[in-house]
């Protein structure tokens, strides 16, 4: 999933692209060197040196840690593949690392314990049962296996949903051919990805630049959606995100070109400063980006409290993607040692807190530490209407009340980085495409010419 990418960052990427070749080309040894590849602004500020710090104490080495980025997972899919580059661990999204694994192009997670250092830790097995492997799993990513056994070669960073971002002081839908209604709210909870395909909104809402996520909306809401011609009362949201098929592929083709006829653009950043400064009124949006342009964006772009926009974030009722970025480590990594052990730190719960609460995503890692950075920053000190159930997360016997009560104001971000069980059960994994990619691809190409 793309990231927040701010100038500072980018800046920050061409410094390293002109530094990181004299530094690293001096005297020191491939050990003493972790290369990452990763999505930018995914990581929180103090990590990396905290990483090195944590290396120090457990194996008395120096790590320096190395950083690049990657914006598409085909990006860094080619490099693996193809050019074999010399990276020691990865954070693709789900469907890429089924793709990797069915390729053999990743190695199994080591026992760190068999490194022999002394009060080493194992932090890997701290993931929320929602987003571990195996036949119960909420998630059903069950590709991370191999001869009955699961979660052989990832663990899951970040997690999140599909959804439409909005603007609650939008007029436009009262002149929507789907009917009247009282209020923005209802009228995107009413319609679903159908608000897409209302001509009230022409040129007032962006899509993704991403055959995968436009894919989700224009699926979903094709083959789901009761406004659709083209539903299908018998699929599932799972049905409709990896449908493939010629008969179905043709008709959520149809869709897509709908939809870009109404699209303001595709992007992947812009979207969320755009409806903020009130540019567009709805934009595609990934759950974390969602918590973040609802909270601390509109105060970096220093707009002012009274004209500060009012958003929300609804996954539509007939279905979505639930994804997640995890830590693999590819074949042809130099420092494999490293990477586990890098690995093995990203799943720290002091650390999982450290990153989820930089980007707004929702860690991968289920522990009393996340749980109590839910209460600190989240929680109303008194009961309210407002509450959701975090036992799918935490895990049924976690030993603490899961019943996170939060203030009216504060719900429509919390819910989105924290979502009911309900929306969890209304969302599917969409997963790799196998030999229908290039075909998905060819697809794509079509409708954006």
């Amino acid at each position: 999933m793309k990231r927040k990418v701010t100038v500072v960052a980018i800046l920050l990427v061409l410094a390293m692209a002109l530094v990181l070749p004299v530094v690293f080309a001096g005297c020191q040894n491939r050990s003493e060197i972790l290369k990452v590849y990763h999505w930018s602004e995914y990581i929180g500020e103090d990590v990396i040196k905290e990483f090195e710090a944590y290396y120090k104490e457990v194996t008395g080495k120096n790590i320096t840690v190395k950083i690049d980025y990657f914006d598409e997972n085909e990006m860094m899919y080619t490099q693996i593949k193809t050019a074999k580059a010399d990276y020691d661990v990865l954070c693709p999204s789900d469907y890429m690392i089924e793709k990797m694994i069915k390729e053999d192009l990743l190695l199994k997670l080591e026992d760190i314990s068999s490194y022999g250092y002394e009060n080493l830790v194992d932090y890997r097995d701290n993931m929320s049962p929602l987003v571990m492997s195996g036949e119960d799993s909420l998630f059903k990513y069950d590709y991370d296996k191999e001869s009955g056994e699961y979660n052989l070669y990832s663990r899951t960073y970040m997690w999140g949903t599909m959804g439409i971002l909005y603007a609650n002081d939008s007029t436009a839908y009262q002149n929507s051919e789907y009917g009247t209604y009282s209020s923005m709210k209802e009228y995107v909870e009413a319609n679903g990805w159908a608000v897409f395909l209302d001509p009230a909104y022409n040129q007032n809402f962006m899509l993704k630049n991403s055959m995968r996520d436009t894919y989700v909306s224009a699926s979903c809401y094709a083959l789901l959606n009761e406004r659709s011609d083209y539903r299908n009362p018998d699929m599932t949201p799972a049905d409709a995100l990896n449908a493939t098929d010629s008969a179905n592929v043709a008709n959520i083709k149809n869709v897509m070109l709908e939809q870009k006829a109404l699209n303001k653009q595709y992007e992947n950043d812009e979207g969320k400063e755009a409806i903020n400064v009130g540019e567009i009124d709805m934009v595609l949006q990934w759950a974390g980006d969602a918590v973040y342009a609802m909270t601390s964006l509109q105060d970096e772009l220093g707009i002012k409290e009274e004209e500060k926009r009012d958003l929300s974030y609804f996954v539509p009722m007939e279905g979505s993607n639930i994804f997640c970025d995890g830590w693999v480590i590819p074949r042809y990594a130099g420092n494999v040692e490293a990477a586990n052990l890098w690995i093995n730190f990203m799943c720290k719960p002091e650390i999982a807190v450290q990153n989820m609460d930089y980007i707004g995503y929702t860690a991968g890692v289920a522990t009393e530490e996340v749980y109590d950075y839910i209460i600190e920053n989240w929680a109303s000190e008194e009961p309210t209407d407002y509450s959701i159930d975090l036992s799918y997360y935490f895990g049924e016997d976690c030993g603490f009340d899961t019943v996170i009560y939060v203030a009216e104001e504060d719900y429509e971000a919390f819910e989105a980085q924290f979502p009911t069980k309900e929306i969890i059960d209304r969302c599917a994994v969409m997963l790799d495409f196998g030999d229908k990619t290039d075909e998905m691809n060819s697809l794509w190409r079509t409708v954006k010419a």
